[in-house]
């Protein structure tokens, strides 16, 4: 894409969460100075279960007195990503906003990043 493209993207969205993301993509962003926003950060719909009652995750949110979806955003920030929760739920939309005022500790991180299966929820490459 970026061969043919005349103008260069600045920004890719694609499927990225802790059980599918493309580490090698992400580094190739990097390179390219090309941003990554998130798609379904929390897992996407029929799939948030998964995420939110997560044996791994949950004591995490516990230990810093978090929510998992907070969890799972404030992961993606740290990782540089740009990730945009859906919502109408005012509630939920004022949680996803209060992920600014830690930080998870590196052994955190490594644990959500090791729940890496390579699947995604919508993997449509062949």
């Amino acid at each position: 894409m970026l061969a043919a493209a005349e103008i260069k993207p600045a920004l890719v969205q694609n499927e990225n969460h802790p059980f599918f993301h493309w580490d090698d993509f992400q580094e190739y962003a990097a390179k390219e100075n090309v941003q990554i926003e998130s798609w379904y950060p929390l897992g996407g719909r029929g799939f948030t279960q998964n995420y939110f009652n997560n044996a791994k995750l949950k004591p995490i949110a516990e230990s810093y007195g978090k929510t998992v979806p907070q969890i799972l955003l404030r992961w993606q920030v740290q990782k540089g990503f740009i990730a945009v929760p859906g919502s109408s739920n005012p509630e939920h939309i004022k949680e996803s906003y209060d992920i600014f005022n830690f930080v998870l500790a590196d052994k955190d991180m490594s644990t959500i990043n090791d729940m890496q299966t390579g699947h995604g929820n919508f993997n449509m490459r062949f």
